[in-house]
């Protein structure tokens, strides 16, 4: 295997590892880290839920010593995390958790912001600055890729709930910060959370896997293009065939021109049949929600201002602590997150994306 195929096995490992560990935190449990594996304590009726003793140990392997199943694997495809799963989607995990930090930056945002983003006919100017508090919330979603196979597997989308922009790479970075976790009975989103997270998914979601999916959308290809030659060789072939039978004395006027008839609907004919070997090689991604990590978190507030010639605009930016980065600002036409940013005529902050699409303000720099 090449060495994206191990760093994308790497990835489902730690992300099938901590959706058990919020699986198990969002039942009542206590997980302990013991590095490679995890010591699990879940409740008692928790426990007979999921087939296994209140005390038991997860890892990345099965071991068995003794005959005795010491640690349970959690891995992609096994039973294990598939009963998981299936008690997830039932009703999905939702905790909460409070991030603690000993330190966070308070200075040099001027010099961050400027390696960060990229500003369209326009300069930022940081006008002051002020700590906050600001929420994350870890959405942990089953993916299911089909075609003329099935692959699944898990990933993690981070979104800041106060601006709905995705933070890139925040669940890998949140291993190493310290949680103190809520077990109080909270309420969860609001429907305007929620349909602001679908969007999310709807957005980004294949973008997410779209590295995991690679050696899956190459082997359709390749199914779908080897079929498609097939084809093509199939209907030349009997294209060439009835144009020589053609040539044979003693034809009527009448089997010539039927013959001519079901010639001219070959290109049709292949046509509807490269159609159909595309609905079944074309790849279909659905995601489903598996369970739900709030975060609430201290951060940095940046009051900044966007000057594009003789026109400006405050807007905010929020510094990090967990990626120790600015998170991308939310575009303010498409809703987008970006780390590109101008003013449009109305003065509005916008993405690369939507400033092709509008006019906008300021000299050419």
């Amino acid at each position: 295997m090449n060495s994206k195929g191990h760093e994308q096995d790497r990835h489902e490992q730690i992300d099938a590892m901590d959706f058990a560990c919020r699986f198990f935190k969002a039942r009542g449990g206590v997980v302990e880290d013991q590095g490679l594996t995890r010591d699990i304590l879940l409740p008692e009726a928790a426990a007979q839920t999921l087939g296994v003793d209140d005390f038991f140990r997860v890892g990345p392997e099965e071991v068995v010593e003794q005959g005795r199943l010491k640690v349970h694997a959690v891995q992609l495809n096994t039973p294990f995390l598939d009963r998981m799963l299936t008690l997830a989607g039932e009703s999905a995990p939702f905790a909460r958790a409070e991030l603690k930090f000993d330190y966070i930056k308070t200075q040099g945002f001027d010099r961050l912001i400027a390696d960060r983003f990229q500003f369209h006919k326009s300069k930022v100017r940081v006008m002051k600055t002020g700590e906050a508090r600001t929420r994350y919330l870890i959405l942990t979603c089953r993916y299911t890729a089909q075609s003329d196979e099935i692959k699944q597997g898990l990933v993690e989308i981070c979104v800041n709930l106060d601006t709905g922009v995705v933070i890139p790479d925040m669940a890998w970075d949140l291993a190493h910060v310290q949680k103190e976790f809520s077990f109080k009975k909270a309420r969860g989103l609001n429907e305007k959370e929620i349909e602001s997270i679908r969007t999310v998914v709807s957005r980004y979601g294949q973008n997410l896997v779209e590295d995991r999916l690679a050696s899956f959308v190459d082997s359709m290809n390749r199914r779908f293009q080897r079929d498609t030659a097939s084809l093509d060789a199939y209907y030349q072939a009997l294209e060439t065939e009835m144009r020589q039978n053609l040539s044979r004395s003693g034809l009527s006027q009448d089997l010539v021109r039927e013959r001519e008839e079901k010639i001219a609907m070959i290109p049709a004919e292949l046509a509807a049949k490269k159609k159909d070997l595309l609905n079944k090689y074309g790849i279909r991604i659905d995601f489903k929600p598996a369970a739900a990590l709030y975060l609430t978190s201290a951060c940095v507030t940046v009051f900044a201002r966007l000057i594009s010639g003789r026109s400006h605009t405050d807007f905010t930016l929020t510094y990090n602590p967990v990626t120790k980065d600015m998170d991308p600002v939310a575009c303010q036409s498409c809703g987008a997150g970006t780390y590109g940013l101008g003013l449009c005529s109305s003065l509005h902050i916008n993405c690369p994306d939507c400033l092709a699409g509008a006019v906008s303000v300021g000299p050419e720099s």
